[in-house]
């Protein structure tokens, strides 16, 4: 864990010294110029000044080094740190630089009483630094007065503060944007995910559409070969075939809606992409159905059997997974029961399909109770939702089940 940690640690210390670096640079040449501009030219006519002289010289350049041991902690102590350099700056040209930096720093933050504070901490150390060198450095009649260096204090520290909080706002508006941006990022990942979770989910509920339909057929023509005992040889291979020729489909069915489950690239792609029926797969469904002993009676409007041809693909094939989820429903729960399907038009295609119930009664085949997945009616009315139509269950009425689908004619 030290190892791998290691390299992050260098790496950061090293930016971090990297940023203080030039920091430190410019103060130190900025404290160059203040202390030539105070110290430069200046000969004292008193030899006993000379010792004086140098005393403050070393307390001046003392005080320097101190400034600049102290300004790599402005973030951690911000107010303490600069309070600390401005009076370090008093007795200290040469601390004039890092100090200026310091309260520019400070500024940064864009606290009014911090700044407040630190200004007109300033200002005094400004006229207590120019009184000390008019005393000790500066001939008579060269001093500026006090009201001078105050508006000359003034100046100067309205550019550092201007300066530190313009670099502030710059600061706070790029955090800003960079917020945003992770802001971006994540929301457009959770649609991402949400994205794909919902087609995961529709194709889940396409694999129950599909292999539902198929195995209910299975389930009858097995039930009827291990109840019945007076077929012909020619029945049961007849049976047979259909259990053989409805698994394999479904086999078939299965692997390719996996295919779409396990490649993550064609969750993404177009529903077209998919094995999708169409409603030219009709009459072969209904024709599995009365195979299977369930009669299926279809009422189809002249004018609507026309129309039905110029049917968009993707209303064609809705209407075609909830005729097939009517169908595998009733040979679940109402074996051998008639189905009655109606499908009429308007201003949006109409189908009303219905079938009496076979309560508490179990088929010679024994697939009267068979199990449920208790997605059938919910996958079929999220199904219609998502076609923009409706769909109503009407209340048992004398032991029929009704159901009834409007859909668009152009979805």
């Amino acid at each position: 864990m030290t190892t791998v940690n290691a390299a992050p640690a260098k790496a950061s210390m090293l930016r971090a010294i990297l940023a203080h670096s030039w920091r430190l640079a410019l103060g130190l040449l900025l404290g160059f110029l203040g202390f030539g501009m105070v110290y430069e030219g200046y000969s004292p006519d008193n030899p006993a000044d000379v010792d004086a002289v140098g005393l403050v010289i070393g307390l001046d350049i003392l005080c320097g080094l101190a400034a600049f041991v102290l300004y790599p902690f402005r973030h951690r102590f911000p107010v303490p740190v600069v309070a600390a350099l401005v009076l370090l700056s008093i007795p200290s040209a040469f601390a004039a630089g890092i100090t200026m930096m310091g309260v520019v720093s400070l500024a940064t933050r864009r606290k009014p009483w911090e700044i407040a504070g630190i200004c007109a901490l300033f200002v005094g150390s400004m006229l207590v630094g120019e009184r000390l060198a008019a005393t000790l450095l500066i001939p008579v009649g060269e001093a500026l007065a006090w009201w001078e260096t105050v508006l000359a204090a003034l100046v100067l520290i309205t550019v550092m503060v201007l300066s530190g909080m313009y670099i502030g706002g710059r600061r706070q508006l790029a955090a800003s944007q960079r917020e945003q941006l992770h802001s971006a990022q994540r929301e457009r990942e959770a649609q991402i995910h949400a994205a794909k979770a919902d087609e995961r989910t529709r194709i889940a509920r396409e694999m129950h559409d599909v292999l539902a339909h198929r195995l209910s057929l299975v389930a009858l023509h097995s039930g009827a070969l291990e109840y019945r005992s007076d077929l012909t040889p020619e029945e049961t291979r007849q049976t047979a075939g259909v259990i053989r020729e409805n698994s394999h489909l479904a086999l078939g069915e299965l692997r390719e809606v996996l295919g779409m489950l396990r490649d993550p690239n064609t969750l993404r792609e177009d529903e077209s992409a998919r094995p999708q029926p169409t409603l030219d797969q009709l009459e072969q469904i209904l024709a599995d159905s009365r195979a299977a002993g369930t009669a299926v009676n279809l009422e189809l409007e002249p004018e609507t059997r026309q129309r039905l041809g110029t049917l968009p693909q993707s209303t064609g094939r809705h209407l075609y997974r909830i005729i097939q989820e009517v169908l595998t429903n009733a040979r679940r729960h109402a074996p051998r029961e008639e189905i009655r399907l109606q499908i009429g038009g308007g201003e949006r295609l109409y189908l009303r399909t219905s079938n009496r119930l076979a309560v508490g009664q179990r088929d010679a085949s024994g697939t009267g109770n068979l199990p449920g997945s208790g997605m059938g009616l919910t996958g079929l009315a999220e199904r219609v939702r998502l076609a923009g139509g409706e769909l109503l269950i009407e209340p048992e009425n004398q032991g029929e089940f009704v159901l009834k689908v409007w859909l668009p004619w152009g979805t």
